[in-house]
Order: structure tokens, then sequence, then C-alpha cells
């Protein structure tokens, strides 16, 4: 603050004292962020392996209930939404090596599995719940969470950046998640999705040894 600001302040005392209650309030605020934002010790989760790294800054809640495996990266801006609800206990787990983008927002009140090695770009949300909408009078954030259903991110797939997995779904092994893809059903493995509501295109031939649209005949790959 420049000195002929602080002149005026002196000659304007209910100014002064707003002044003084915004520089307080500024101050609360970037305290209270800094905390909120601060992942937790990994002594506070359920298993926190070696090797692994949440990049700050990240909002992590009941860390008790999350499994980490390791050599994990999660990169920063990240959110393991977990809460508990009444009759349930959520479980969070994240596989060994896996690395989750910037900005990765999970939302889990029940069952979320993430099998080693998986790969997530930018902006990805993976929720096994969502916010209900069925009482018309009320809005929607007094309404209750919806039951859960798990969700499984199969070993060694993908998610593209700014794709979304809802509630129930399992992406099998080595799938691929298209970028903006919406998943609301069950990916096989090595098959890659795309669309909203995602829609398989390809998938790989065993037989074939290569990838053929989803389309082709079992052994009638093309290149």
């Amino acid at each position: 603050m420049k000195l002929t600001d602080n002149l005026r302040l002196l000659a304007d005392p209910p100014r002064a004292r707003l002044r003084i209650q915004e520089v307080r309030r500024s101050r609360a605020l970037a305290a209270t962020t800094a905390q909120y934002l601060r992942p937790p010790p990994p002594s506070e989760f359920a298993a926190f392996g070696e090797g692994s790294w949440i990049v700050p800054p990240a909002r992590v809640f009941y860390p008790g209930c999350i499994t980490i495996g390791a050599g994990v990266l999660i990169h920063e801006h990240a959110w393991l939404s977990v809460v508990r609800l009444e009759g349930t206990e959520p479980s969070l787990v994240i596989g060994d090596r896996c690395s989750l983008g910037r900005l990765v927002h999970i939302a889990c009140v029940g069952e979320i599995v993430i099998e080693e090695d998986v790969l997530t770009s930018d902006r990805v949300f993976i929720g096994d719940t969502y916010h209900d909408y069925t009482d018309p009078d009320a809005p929607v954030k007094r309404q209750p969470m919806a039951p859960p259903k798990p969700v499984r991110i199969g070993r060694g797939s993908f998610l593209g950046i700014g794709s979304v997995i809802l509630q129930g779904v399992t992406v099998g092994p080595q799938a691929y998640v298209a970028a903006g893809a919406v998943v609301t059903r069950d990916v096989p493995a090595r098959t890659l999705v795309v669309g909203n509501p995602a829609r398989p295109i390809r998938t790989y031939d065993e037989q074939r040894q290569k990838w053929v649209p989803i389309t082709a005949a079992p052994g009638q790959g093309v290149d």
C-alpha cells in the first residue's frame, strides 16, 4: 500500500476500519485455503505406498478410507472427495504405478478401485454416485446422494482428457477411453470407446494380434 493511501485512511477512520477487516478476512481465507489444499501426510491414509506423491494443491477428504499403492503420482489440483454417508463405509483404492492427471475429481461414497498402471489425462471425473434430483420441489443441493454403485478401472487402461466415468461402470484392462467420452456402461478389455454416451469403435483381435474396427467379424482385422 502506498504512503498516500495510508494517509487517506488515517483521515477516514470508518474506511480505515473497513480496510483492516478486509485485510484480516483475506489473510484468514489464505490460511484456510492453505490448510484444506495441503495433502494429508502419508500416515493418515489407510495405506500410502513407497515413492507415491500427491502434488499440492490438492483437496483430500477422509484419507483413512483411501489406499494408495507404490509409485503413484497424483498431479496438482486433484480432488479426492471421499464422503461417509449413513450406512456406508467408503473405500477408494489407487493401485501401484498409477498416474492421475491435473484436476482429476474422484467422488466416492461406496467403492472405487483404480487398478495398477492406470494413466489418466487432465480433468477426468470418476464417481460412484450423483446428487439425487427426484424431489421436484427441493433444490438439488439439499437432496441426498444417490445410493453408490461400485466403479472399477482395469489395470493398464487410459482415461482421456475430460472423460467421465459414471457409477456402476467397469472399465476393462488395457481399455482406452477417448477425450471427452462419458462412460455410462461397462467397457470391455482392450476396447476403444468414444463419445457421449461412450460407444466402442475398436477392439483388439487376439487371433490377428491387431486392433480392428468394432464391426469387423472375429479374425477379419483390417490395416
